[in-house]
């Protein structure tokens, strides 16, 4: 089978799939497999409650639905949170993603936890090869064959033989599926992580792609399928420009810890005011969410807004 349903299979098959199963995924816990922003509990809530207001400009919040795009189970970045939104709509796994007219829309590494594929190029050849998975003696295997894909007609011709794209067909499919439906207008912004086309053509022999088991970033990307999540960075250029043939306008992509000090400001100030001591647990959640060395720096904030 491709790449990419291999991947859809092992996150998303209704009886193995990793995201379908329940389990504890996402937490600092040793029995989590990752942690994100969201795991820092109503800090990040209040951080992207006060972005929201930021980009609606002047625009009455109480006109606009509040729209979480990937939620684990039970949990809301708003929740416990009071709100100046019209509503609060989470959509889980498995919930048909509709948007109301007015809406901000919000995720949090949903994006990258769309299926992939994978090319490798062959100098000899001159050509690149498409990744399947098979079997072999009842062992999963990845198999090269040429393909007739019109996406490798993008994709330059690198130096190393054997150099990898790890391709994020699903968030773009995805972001386009979302962003293209014209019915709906308002705020969009994602966190997560992502390389530019140019990085991910020259900078990336190996690919980005990798598991996540017990907080330990894995390559082994066969083992134990429906047990491990599987992601690879995101291609923000195919994104921004997803978002800009849809209507949308300043369209922006910076780091979180920009994003938070540019929109958040006055809840970080707020924050600071209120809690003066630095070990205090509200001011420890801050710093990682915005220092460079934590989630500040490696985590990306994309946005835009068409009204």
């Amino acid at each position: 089978m491709p790449f990419d349903e291999f991947v859809n299979w092992a996150l998303y098959d209704p009886n193995i799939g990793y995201y379908r199963t329940r389990r504890k995924r996402v937490g600092k816990d040793a029995s989590n497999d990752f942690y994100t922003s969201t795991s820092l509990g109503r800090v990040w809530g209040e951080l992207i409650l006060d972005a929201s207001l930021k980009l609606l400009a002047k625009r009455p919040p109480s006109k606009f639905v509040f729209v979480e795009i990937g939620a684990e189970p039970e949990t809301s970045i708003l929740d416990g949170l009071k709100h100046p939104f019209a509503h609060h709509k989470v959509i889980r796994l498995g919930d048909k993603i509709e948007i109301p007219r007015n809406a901000i829309v919000y995720s949090n590494e949903w994006l990258d936890a769309q299926p992939f594929k994978r090319f490798k190029y062959d100098k000899k050849r001159g050509t690149w090869l498409e990744l399947f998975v098979g079997l072999n003696d009842f062992k999963l295997v990845q198999i090269e064959k040429k393909t007739e894909n019109p996406l490798v007609l993008s994709f330059p011709n690198p130096v190393n033989d054997g150099y990898l794209i790890d391709w994020p067909s699903g968030s773009i499919s995805s972001l386009n599926e979302l962003a293209s439906n014209p019915s709906w207008f308002g705020v969009f912004m994602t966190f997560d992580y992502g390389l530019t086309r140019s990085c991910l053509f020259n900078d990336r022999p190996e690919g980005t792609a990798r598991a996540y088991s017990k907080h330990k970033m894995l390559s082994e990307l066969l083992s134990n399928p429906g047990e491990q999540d599987l992601t690879c960075h995101l291609c923000w250029d195919n994104l921004m420009e997803s978002l800009e043939l849809a209507g949308f306008k300043n369209v922006t992509l910076a780091s979180q810890e920009s994003f938070l000090m540019t929109h958040s400001h006055a809840q970080i100030k707020e924050i600071f005011e209120q809690n003066k001591t630095p070990m205090n647990n509200k001011m420890l959640a801050l710093r990682e969410l915005i220092h460079p060395a934590h989630l500040g720096h490696g985590l990306q904030a994309l946005s835009a807004v068409r009204f």
